[in-house]
């Protein structure tokens, strides 16, 4: 298979706390070297995970896949400007990313969720809760976004979860998307939506 790496890279929201690393070299599925956080995972197998399991142990390893992405380039390669050969390609790294978070939920890594969306289809984001939704839990995808996500960032004492001295970040959705995880793709059923204790929306 080669070497897949991601280059190193850094989290940092000014507060003074340590940066989160994402760097993560994998040769031939094994994880040669790695930072806090692996996105995607698409070149991860389960001989990989197996022979380093002290080293995920070690370094608090996370997989955050991206598959809302994958999707938006399968179907608008063309608006994504790329041609239509690479469709194939794409199709390919859906099933290893699919595959990935399966071997990494069987060895127990920590998996977040994100979607790699930029731009005005950063709209789209919800897309990603219901593509996990499929291939977990409705319930699994949305403790990955809230949950999982603040412990992966260091910051499961201030966000993360509903408690006393917790921000209040909320969202009020138009259905049950636990029982239709299809309402987390849509904007427009996020009716209450309240960030750090205040309202941004409100359209009941």
């Amino acid at each position: 298979m080669g070497s897949f790496q991601v280059v190193g890279a850094a989290v940092v929201d000014g507060s003074g706390r340590d940066p989160v690393n994402v760097d993560v070299s994998i040769e031939d599925g094994h994880i040669a070297r790695l930072g806090a956080s692996s996105a995607h995972g698409e070149h991860l197998d389960a001989e990989g995970l197996t022979m380093t399991p002290g080293l995920i142990d070690a370094r608090e390893v996370a997989l955050v896949p991206t598959f809302a992405v994958v999707e938006q380039l399968l179907h608008d390669t063309a608006g994504a400007g790329l041609d239509e050969s690479t469709r194939d390609r794409v199709m390919g790294v859906r099933e290893r990313m699919t595959e990935a978070l399966a071997v990494a939920k069987e060895a127990g890594v920590r998996i977040g969720l994100g979607s790699d969306l930029i731009g005005p289809a950063q709209n789209r984001r919800g897309e990603e809760l219901r593509l996990r939704a499929e291939l977990e839990t409705p319930m699994e995808a949305l403790v990955a976004a809230t949950k999982t996500n603040a412990e992966i960032l260091g910051l499961s004492s201030e966000v993360g979860g509903i408690a006393p001295g917790m921000q209040a970040d909320l969202v009020l959705w138009k259905g049950d998307p636990l029982e239709d995880p299809t309402v987390f793709a849509d904007p427009s059923n996020a009716i209450v939506v309240v960030q750090a204790g205040r309202v941004v929306k409100d359209l009941r």
